[in-house]
């Protein structure tokens, strides 16, 4: 009896690990921290307009850096968007601009590239290639007048991995898992004085 006892609890504990791993705890989703955030206007040579520069800082989940590796190209988006106040009814949208990245890893050159715009560079370690995806310079969001009074809108930005570029099979498991999630949420950047539009109206 003392054996069947023995079996008993070798086969409960068995089967107490199983379910441990079957049904993980739940881990949080990864959060991208925006560090810095600031809209400016147009400098010489350029067109005429608002420019956003913002940092992030964050952790690319491990599942993500493993399907990179096998070279599965992952997609981030940056967003930016104006709205004007409206004591009658909701914010009116004024403007909306996004930026995408694509990351990608070739296994037999064993390099990364950022890709955007059109352009690519190439990279020898995965730590040379994130800072272009963390940070971005000189992104033109929105045309020059487009804001009157500053204290009348509110800008916003964003960033996010864009999951609906995953492979199919992946964008399900996203949805189970936070290790595939990567954003920021929504975060609100001061509009200066420079940036409202000071021509007189007709």
């Amino acid at each position: 009896m003392s054996a069947l006892r023995q079996q008993f609890a070798a086969l409960a504990l068995a089967l107490t690990a199983g379910a441990a791993l079957l049904c993980p705890t739940g881990a949080a989703a990864a959060e991208a921290t925006l560090m810095s955030a600031q809209i400016t206007r147009d400098e010489p040579g350029e067109r005429p307009g608002l420019f956003v520069r913002a940092s992030y800082e964050f952790d690319l989940p491990q599942p993500l850096i493993d399907a990179l590796h096998r070279g599965i190209p992952l997609y981030f988006q940056h967003e930016f968007t104006l709205t004007k106040g409206r004591w009658y009814w909701t914010d009116k949208t004024v403007a909306e601009s996004r930026f995408n990245i694509r990351l990608s890893f070739d296994p037999l050159t064993r390099r990364y590239r950022v890709s955007y715009n059109g352009l690519s560079l190439n990279f020898d370690t995965f730590e040379q290639a994130l800072p272009l995806i963390k940070n971005i310079r000189r992104w033109r969001v929105a045309d020059h007048g487009i804001v009157g009074d500053p204290s009348d809108f509110n800008a916003e930005v964003s960033f996010r991995l864009d999951v609906s570029k995953l492979p199919k099979p992946m964008q399900v498991t996203s949805g189970d898992s936070d290790d595939w999630t990567l954003t920021s949420g929504a975060n609100r950047v001061d509009i200066p004085a420079e940036a409202a539009n000071t021509e007189p109206e007709d």
